[in-house]
């Protein structure tokens, strides 16, 4: 019987490579592909693809850091949305995040999220800028009453930080015909 405990043990340890060292998983992560903003730029490139790639941080990073500046982030709605969506008076950058986070959440699964901004228009001031441009975003959502697309016209207003990198540290968003606007999505998702 203890030579069939002992085979069995043998075979057991041999078969298992308990013995052996395997390679290290790579971590899960979704990593931050933003590229210092030193240009108004990249600023909008990094904005643009952290929407598009549902990445929290890299986001947030798009926007004014009371550590980094002494400005605040300010965020005016288009008209005829704060009355429907009143989260939108006092807009600040914890009400980005939570929209953001929202925004994360409800995205379809396995489908894209395009934005587009075109017709840019700029004022460089130094040490900050205005830019305007014309959105176009497309958001596939699970909740069919968020999903659809968003249009209208956004104007910017960005600084440069201590760190000499850019951030919106204002963002004015207009509707454009009979669309719904990007405040409108940011008060349904909030």
């Amino acid at each position: 019987m203890k030579k069939i405990t002992a085979a069995f043990l043998i075979f057991s340890l041999l078969s298992c490579d308990l013995l052996t060292t395997r390679d290290p998983e790579k971590p899960n992560t979704a990593g931050n592909s933003n590229i210092p903003a030193t240009t108004p730029d990249i600023l909008f490139s990094n904005f643009i693809s952290s929407i598009q790639d549902k990445i929290l941080e890299n986001y947030l990073i798009c926007f004014i850091d009371p550590s980094f500046s002494n400005k605040k982030y300010k965020f005016i709605a288009s008209a005829g949305s704060v009355s429907q969506y009143p989260v939108l008076i006092g807009w600040n950058i914890d009400s980005e995040r939570q929209y953001f986070k929202n925004f994360k959440a409800i995205a379809k699964s396995g489908q894209s999220i395009s934005l587009t901004l075109s017709n840019g228009n700029n004022t460089q001031l130094g040490d900050s800028a205005v830019y305007q441009y014309d959105y176009s975003l497309s958001f596939p959502a699970n909740d069919q009453t968020v999903s659809g697309d968003y249009k209208g016209s956004v104007q910017f207003k960005i600084y440069l930080d201590s760190r000499n990198q850019w951030v919106i540290g204002e963002w004015f968003d207009l509707r454009k015909d009979n669309f719904s606007s990007w405040s409108e999505l940011k008060g349904r998702l909030y």
